[in-house]
């Protein structure tokens, strides 16, 4: 059968749109990449071993937002557009606050793709590094350190730091004259309690230093904050990473170890169901589920005379 020229051209231009589309946009990577096991029994042993109160509720404020096309974010997640945010989290302590993550200022929040930065609520969370008895970071990127960094108050923030080796690497590349070392030296352990009730737990994957958060209220109720390896709901759900697009064109994301980063919170949640595992970035998911599980989202704060 004699194929027409113009179908023929039509089949060359769908395959040089679609294959490109495919390999950037939905292929999830090396599905054989091996589980990276999260030992339940390791976290609950740390989060006991530090005495004093427990975090008794966790409050979120969000100090820049976005709206990406799904499969950005989760490969094969679609074109409809979902909200995006840089949160920054307090556990609220009587022994002392825990702040996760500092948020970012409207000059970082541009750099790192988000076009809506909320004055107040970056000074929101200024006031809860303030107060923090210390401060720890999901990731090195600046949509999590960014806020420590632009901080008159950094000197203060570092102070009160909590990182991991690449972390302290990343922030002193744009602050080198803050001082880490202290915090970088006691907390290299995979597993390593901060505070009570509270652990960090090393998972390179997205960055060199990504890391979850274990957290232990005290009701009982246990989250686990899965950082950049887990940016949506539905990278769990789906076991399904970043887009290559976003994982490797735009950033330098080792995919098989974030696919066994994802293997291993889906066996914990097999195993633990009621642990709240909390994605990086996904405002519909902290609107809906994380509202519904106790995380409180705040509003902005107090205006810039208050905070002087």
């Amino acid at each position: 059968m004699r194929i027409p020229l113009l179908t023929k051209v039509a089949i060359i231009a769908a395959l040089l749109v679609s294959i490109p589309y495919y390999w950037l946009l939905v292929d999830a990577g090396p599905s054989n990449a091996p589980a990276r096991a999260i030992d339940l029994n390791r976290l609950r042993m740390a989060a006991n071993q530090l005495r004093g109160p427990l975090p008794t509720a966790i409050e979120a404020v969000v100090p820049a937002h976005d709206d990406y096309p799904g499969t950005f974010l989760v490969a094969s997640g679609g074109l409809r557009f979902n909200r995006v945010g840089a949160i920054v989290y307090r556990l609220v302590t009587p022994g002392g606050d825990t702040v996760l993550d500092a948020g970012l200022s409207p000059d970082q929040a541009m750099a790192a793709g988000f076009t809506v930065h909320d004055p107040g609520s970056q000074r929101t969370a200024n006031n809860w590094l303030r107060g923090a008895r210390r401060i720890v970071f999901t990731g090195q990127d600046i949509d999590h350190i960014g806020g420590l960094i632009a901080s008159p108050a950094r000197e203060g923030f570092a102070a009160r730091a909590i990182v991991n080796p690449e972390q302290a690497q990343r922030i002193s590349q744009v602050a080198p004259a803050l001082a880490l070392e202290k915090s970088v030296n006691a907390h290299r352990a995979d597993y390593a309690a901060i505070a009570p009730g509270v652990v960090m737990l090393q998972t390179p994957g997205h960055t060199p230093g990504s890391q979850m958060i274990f957290v232990r209220l005290a009701s009982g109720r246990e989250f686990l904050f899965g950082g950049d390896n887990m940016p949506m709901a539905r990278n769990l759900a789906w076991l399904r990473p970043r887009s290559r697009y976003m994982a490797e064109w735009l950033g330098n994301e080792d995919r098989a170890a974030v696919i066994g980063w994802l293997k291993g919170l889906a066996a914990l949640q097999s195993q633990a169901p009621a642990i709240i595992i909390v994605p990086a970035h996904d405002l519909s998911w902290m609107n809906v589920i994380g509202h519904k599980q106790g995380i409180t989202i705040v509003r902005p704060g107090p205006s810039p005379e208050q905070t002087q």
